[in-house]
């Protein structure tokens, strides 16, 4: 099951699959369960790929690059700065251009959980969803670290 899991875990089948969590991140009342089907998605995929904890911000980010689906040059490393790794997400998001934020922290929670299974935070500083641009930004940093310097695309981010 894992060998067929890596054979098909690209960003075209990842934005499939992720239509229903996109969907239902839309609904303020799908909360409780578009955040169970995230978790449920980054759960799969650590069983696929194995968890790897890691210490530094430069660990976090290449794990995280190392559990997005093929292309990962489609979630580039662009700084590391102390610790704090900054990343982008450059396929293009359903939530682009809507404004809505809130959709987006929702869905975003598969990468919280991605990072934080493997010892670290994310916050998302700019949004597809927000900005309607070509990429999300991100920030990933040790778990416990403070995040309260980091421009966020929105305030539920800072609790994370």
């Amino acid at each position: 099951m894992k060998k067929l899991l890596r054979a098909i875990y690209t960003v075209p089948v990842f934005i499939s699959l992720g239509q229903v969590l996109f969907s239902m991140s839309r609904v303020d009342w799908l909360e409780p369960a578009s955040l169970r089907m995230a978790r449920f998605y980054a759960g799969l995929v650590h069983w696929t790929y194995g968890r790897r904890p890691q210490t530094t911000a430069r660990e976090l980010a290449n794990e995280w690059n190392r559990l997005m689906p093929r292309p990962r040059s489609a979630f580039p490393v662009v700084n590391i700065e102390d610790d704090t790794a900054f990343v982008e997400i450059h396929v293009a998001c359903p939530l682009r251009g809507t404004g809505n934020a809130e959709a987006c922290w929702r869905a975003m929670e598969f990468d919280r959980a991605l990072v934080a299974g493997s010892g670290g935070r994310l916050v998302v500083m700019e949004s597809q969803s927000v900005t309607g641009g070509s990429c999300c930004k991100l920030a990933i940093r040790p778990a416990g670290s403070d995040i309260d310097d980091l421009p966020a695309a929105h305030p539920r981010w800072r609790n994370s």
